[in-house]
């Protein structure tokens, strides 16, 4: 899964979710179920963003993906 982060010009991010090659808008819910199917983010775009941005965004993608794997391990230990 691609998610696309872009701030437009009032400064707020937008997010879009790419899945194969359609781009769709972002679903919390679609997040979750790629998740649950392929614990990746595959190439996160930014556009727009600063640096520190990216690093943030990047740091809660890290910990979303985290929790996933917990999870996978939890699932296979029981």
């Amino acid at each position: 899964m691609k998610l696309i982060f872009t701030k437009d010009a009032n400064n707020e991010i937008n997010v879009q979710l790419k899945k194969g090659t359609v781009v769709e808008e972002f679903s919390y819910t679609e997040m979750v179920s790629q998740l649950l199917t392929h614990n990746v983010f595959d190439d996160t775009d930014f556009t727009n963003l600063t640096e520190d941005e990216q690093a943030k965004i990047q740091s809660m993608l890290d910990k979303i993906s985290a929790v996933f794997q917990d999870e996978e391990v939890e699932e296979n230990s029981e």
